[in-house]
């Protein structure tokens, strides 16, 4: 997938995109934000910008509040 810096991906976007990796590699919610923070984000938090990256870990934070 190719993505442009200038856009902000929502955080319904990061939703099903860790949801996908949870459920194909059989990881749990700490592993999958490890994986994406790794592959996705390339070690680098801000490499999308502040906006996704906020996005982005109001995904996770609502995926850990539904795995509870």
């Amino acid at each position: 997938m190719r993505l442009h810096h200038s856009s902000t991906l929502t955080a319904e976007y990061f939703f099903s995109y860790a949801q996908l990796v949870m459920n194909s590699r059989e990881l749990s919610v700490e592993e999958t934000q490890q994986f994406m923070e790794d592959f996705f984000f390339k070690d680098d938090p801000l490499v999308y910008g502040e906006s996704t990256r906020q996005q982005f870990l109001q995904a996770m934070d609502q995926i850990k509040s539904q795995s509870k």
